[in-house]
């Protein structure tokens, strides 16, 4: 399970994805967005037109009818979405990118003291060394609320964590190779294909220790990334 993670701040959006300013809606960049946050997110709404904006991290599914939100829909798991009613029609043909600089996972098999002396899980931040902004594969739906507003949300897909990192969590996001972007996107692309995507997701990834203050969401700042190792 992926449950926080990092966005590039919005000149790095632009330039990694070759989309104005103006397409970010005031983006502003945080360093633990937790789920139902607004993150950013490219896709596609029309033929092969790509699009950057913000939407709901949390599928809502568009026939979704009772009167509380959906839970637990932020992750959806790559092995199972073609087929599960929540995941199939966005696995099929509503595929976005979510831009990030990382994630973060609890290892839980390394015990430390909280800031507040309780024994947590140890946090790490993982990233791609090679490449500063990447692109989970994600889905999204729009959903019509019943005061009639339209609600853009999105989730990630996971995977089986890479060899370098599975040692602090067994899954992880499904990362794209950027020369499948325009193919995941692109509504016309057969399911084969976007299994293979999915088959040949990056695994170039490491991870390092951080504070146990991003346990805390009310905690958004860019330290909470860096490597509590060099501050021993």
């Amino acid at each position: 399970m992926c449950g926080r993670y990092v966005p590039p701040d919005v000149a790095a959006l632009e330039r990694a994805f070759q989309l104005g300013r103006a397409e970010w809606g005031g983006w502003i960049q945080r360093f633990n967005v937790a789920p139902t946050s607004l993150v950013p997110m490219v896709y596609s709404p029309a033929a092969e037109e790509r699009v950057g904006t913000l939407a709901r991290w949390g599928l809502i599914p568009s026939w979704w009818k009772k009167d509380t939100l959906p839970s637990f829909t932020f992750n959806a798991r790559s092995e199972e979405a073609a087929d599960k009613p929540t995941w199939r029609q966005g696995f099929r043909s509503a595929r976005c990118l979510m831009p990030a600089t990382g994630w973060y996972e609890w290892n839980e098999h390394e015990q430390v003291r909280s800031v507040s002396g309780r024994k947590v899980n140890q946090p790490y931040f993982i990233y791609c060394p090679a490449t500063p902004v990447f692109a989970i594969a994600g889905l999204w739906s729009v959903w019509r609320a019943p005061d009639g507003v339209d609600v853009l949300s999105c989730a990630l897909l996971t995977k089986e964590a890479a060899p370098s990192i599975s040692s602090i969590h067994h899954r992880m996001p499904v990362v794209l190779a950027e020369a499948d972007y325009s193919a995941w996107l692109s509504a016309k692309t057969s399911a084969e294909q976007v299994s293979q995507m999915v088959a040949g997701a990056r695994e170039d990834f490491a991870g390092h220790p951080v504070s146990t203050r991003v346990n805390n969401t009310r905690n958004d700042s860019p330290d909470l990334v860096q490597d509590v190792r060099g501050l021993a």
